[in-house]
């Protein structure tokens, strides 16, 4: 009976080892993260007491869009785009 017991623990355990590494793996760093990097100057620039939180920040850079370099005008597009806001065509950067 103990056997039984200690074989049905010993396959418990080995089934749920395999299982945990079958997890999936951590996401990629989200798009925020890059953003941030690419709009840093354009934030310091135009928001800088602008506070995180509600979109403000992404707000605030917006609202200076015709201003902003070329990588953070991609940035933020592409945030829009994840997050199902397509920015109007009119605005892309060039």
């Amino acid at each position: 009976m103990n056997s039984r017991l200690i074989l049905l623990s010993c396959l418990g355990i080995f089934a749920l080892r395999a299982q945990a590494q079958d997890a999936p793996a951590a996401p990629a760093a989200p798009p925020a993260s890059s953003m941030r990097e690419a709009c840093k100057t354009d934030y310091q620039k135009f928001c800088p007491g602008v506070q995180q939180g509600g979109g403000r920040i992404i707000a605030c850079l917006n609202s200076h869009k015709g201003e902003l370099t070329t990588a953070c005008q991609e940035a933020l597009a592409k945030v829009a785009q994840k997050n199902g806001n397509a920015p109007d065509p009119a605005s892309k950067p060039q």
